[in-house]
């Protein structure tokens, strides 16, 4: 059994690295080559910036300099072998922008996008879980109704239109009314330094994040709740569910040993496509909430054509992506042996 479990990873491993490689080289293709065979050599973007750079007597030699090391002036096919190799090692250079490494730029504001991310993903994961389960085991009542018209308001809602209602009714208005916060507005985001007085740095930076957690909690509980109670739902009218039921099992005990048990592999499927989205965050939220993430700092770049910033973006997040797709195999293989034969 091992060594069949070995084969299906190293065979799921392999043909995820083959898929890896071909998307990093369909972007490079749509994003570079597209522009010059569509509008001549002098369309290259990157080349523009660094020439636009170059006019700049500060930064001249510099971005004469950045061209050659990373074979920008160079062919495109001999563009991608260095795009590949760079990119499958890391190395992503410097920013055209900063001119500070890409891995520096992101390590910056990467404890600012998993610090929020991380729970605005999991707490509507885990909040969606418990009611979808609640509401499929009371399906047809007055509690399934609540939870569903909850649910229905939820979805409706976008994050970003619940965190500006939270931001005007519980920061502007008690701030103008009555001269008190009970969130900070989102003037003056907080530091990660918390050497001169960490218990007040710590407080600050837990109202601060409050207002986007509770959004992302209202926001996107309700998708979740609708997946987990459509699954425990669909199995619930299964043959082995009405079997078990007949002969006497209690309907509790049935839902947690059998029909939990056969909700997982989908749910593990749907977590590994969202917890890769941590690393990427939410533009409009960090708009709005003046927060110095990673996606802001992607999308700024890819507005002014940083290609370094913008390459070590997508190929993080297409491997993160790949990655919980390959873990995901792994616990799928081992909870579903079916899954091995495929």
């Amino acid at each position: 059994m091992a060594e069949k479990l070995g084969m299906f990873i190293a065979k799921t491993a392999i043909r995820l690295f083959v898929t890896y490689i071909i998307v990093l080289i369909a972007y490079f293709v749509v994003v570079r080559v597209f522009p010059v065979l569509i509008l001549g050599p002098g369309a290259d973007p990157v080349l523009i910036v660094l020439k636009k750079g170059a006019e700049d007597p500060r930064f001249g030699d510099w971005a004469v300099q950045v061209a050659m090391k990373y074979g920008y002036n160079k062919s495109m096919i001999e563009q991608l072998g260095i795009y590949l190799v760079n990119t499958l090692t890391f190395d992503f250079g410097v920013s055209l922008f900063t001119q500070r490494p890409v891995l520096e730029d992101i390590a910056i504001r990467l404890p600012y996008t998993l610090s929020v991310y991380t729970a605005a993903t999991i707490l509507p994961i885990a909040i969606g879980y418990e009611l979808g389960i609640i509401s499929a085991k009371h399906r047809g009542g007055k509690l399934d109704s609540i939870i569903l018209q909850l649910g229905t308001v939820s979805r409706i809602l976008p994050a970003w239109l619940i965190l500006l209602l939270l931001y005007y009714f519980l920061a502007y208005l008690p701030k103008r009314l009555w001269g008190v916060y009970v969130f900070p507005l989102p003037v003056r985001p907080p530091s990660f330094d918390f050497s001169v007085d960490p218990i007040g740095s710590l407080r600050y930076f837990l109202w601060y994040i409050t207002p986007m957690l509770l959004a992302a909690i209202i926001a996107w509980s309700g998708g979740w709740i609708y997946y987990i109670r459509q699954l425990v739902v669909s199995e619930l009218g299964q043959d082995y569910v009405i079997t078990a039921l007949a002969k006497g099992l209690d309907f509790g005990e049935t839902l947690k040993r059998h029909v939990i048990r056969n909700v997982r592999p989908p749910l593990v499927l749907s977590l590994a496509y969202t917890l890769p989205g941590i690393f990427g965050g939410a533009y409009i939220f960090e708009i709005i909430s003046n927060w110095p993430g990673i996606a802001s700092f992607s999308v700024n770049a890819t507005l002014n054509w940083d290609w370094p910033v913008m390459v070590a973006f997508f190929a993080i997040s297409t491997l993160l992506t790949v990655v919980s797709l390959l873990v995901a195999e792994i616990i799928l293989a081992i909870i579903d042996p079916r899954v091995r034969t495929r």
